[in-house]
């Protein structure tokens, strides 16, 4: 039988390696917590930063929301928000004014056709009120597209007003130039109708004092209507036009005079998709039949008459009237837009004045200089409308 102090003794060892090896895991044990917690007290420090920061931010963007509220409220443009499925999704009290119909949720396509009469042009709304108003409009990623419209119909009028305060103060001018330049023919009129009334002429002499009598009347008949055409050159009614419709009506009362000068006229026309403006084709006709004619008068018989339509950058054409006459001596080339200014004896001076007038009234500009062929060249810069880009181009000859 083993005695019990010996085997007591064996063990000793064994537990005191064991109390070791405990006490060693309690430190390690204790040492891992000392970090866990120090390292649960940093997470909770950076979760309370964060979420300061968070709180933070979200006063600020609630403040900001605010601020924008305040000012869509108090904008004088009206601003509609409408979303990705045509949905008028936010709107401000203008936009309400505006557009009576509108309400969250409605279709903004159907709250347009029942406010909106016409487009004139892109951005340029006529509503059904008589009021006009500038749209403009930018998508927002994936959230649809916010629309700002503001009401120019004041501006519109206080323009057409002072452009009216210009015209009559240009027409005061005109009209004292017209009386000077009316006086010559009508004193002239007035000395043969005076030979007429005389009873002692025979029929040749009457004859002759009719005749010129009539030449000096006509002369006074085209004075009064190219002035008139002058001060109405930039007012009219401004709808789409095709361009190629005012070429061609412009032809068409040129038709027995491009015959009669036996004149050859060359039509280059690019793709029509930009030959499509917004303007009054009654005006643009006639400022092309004062170009053609001023061609005629000063190429004479045979000359040729070259129009050619090419489309620009950035929305725009350039027509070009080119002839094989003269030219335009270079001194002459600052004043020949000028009001009456001629260098034709029966010229009123005002054709070309009309063109211009026209064409700036349309947005465009106008240059003369010198063609290929020595004569003169006139180039036409128009903005214009989009238009299907399915139209060929036309390249045509007439020879009169």
């Amino acid at each position: 039988m083993a005695n019990p102090q010996t085997a007591n003794a064996a063990q000793a060892p064994d537990l005191e390696q064991a109390f070791g090896i405990f006490n060693e895991l309690s430190e390690r044990l204790t040492e891992a917590y000392g970090q866990l917690e120090a390292r649960v007290a940093t997470l909770s420090n950076q979760l309370e930063s964060t979420r300061r920061e968070r709180l933070s931010e979200r006063a600020q963007k609630e403040h900001l929301a605010d601020q924008l509220g305040v000012l869509l409220e108090a904008l004088p443009a009206a601003v509609v928000l409408v979303d990705m499925r045509d949905r008028v999704d936010r709107f401000n009290p203008t936009a309400e004014q505006l557009f009576p119909g509108l309400a969250w949720g409605r279709r903004w396509s159907e709250v347009k056709s029942e406010v909106v009469a016409a487009e004139p042009a892109p951005g340029d709304w006529q509503l059904r009120d008589g009021r006009r108003v500038n749209v403009s409009q930018r998508p927002l990623n994936d959230r649809g597209r916010i629309l700002v419209v503001v009401d120019t119909t004041d501006q519109r009028r206080l323009q057409e007003r002072v452009e009216r305060q210009d015209r009559l103060s240009a027409m005061g001018e005109m009209a004292a130039q017209l009386a000077h330049q009316i006086r010559t023919p009508l004193s002239t009129s007035v000395l043969y109708a005076g030979q007429l009334a005389k009873g002692s002429l025979n029929e040749s002499q009457r004859q002759q004092f009719s005749e010129k009598l009539l030449d000096g009347l006509r002369h006074t008949e085209a004075l009064v209507r190219d002035m008139l055409a002058f001060s109405r050159g930039g007012s009219f009614t401004a709808t789409p036009v095709q361009l190629d419709d005012a070429l061609h009506t412009a032809l068409a009362a040129l038709q027995p005079r491009l015959r009669e000068m036996r004149a050859a006229l060359h039509l280059r026309l690019e793709s029509a998709d930009c030959r499509r403006v917004v303007g009054n084709i009654d005006a643009l006709a006639g400022a092309f039949t004062n170009l053609i004619d001023n061609a005629l008068n000063h190429g004479g018989p045979g000359v040729a008459i070259t129009i050619a339509a090419r489309c620009e950058q950035e929305g725009s054409v350039l027509l070009s009237f080119d002839d094989d006459g003269p030219g335009i001596d270079p001194p002459l080339l600052s004043r020949i837009f000028d009001p009456f200014f001629t260098t034709r004896e029966r010229g009123t001076g005002l054709g070309l004045a009309v063109v211009q007038a026209v064409v700036l009234e349309h947005g465009g500009s106008i240059h003369a200089g010198h063609s290929t062929t020595g004569g003169a060249r006139f180039e036409i810069q128009l903005p214009t409308l989009p238009v299907d880009a399915d139209s060929p181009s036309v390249a045509k000859e007439y020879v009169q």
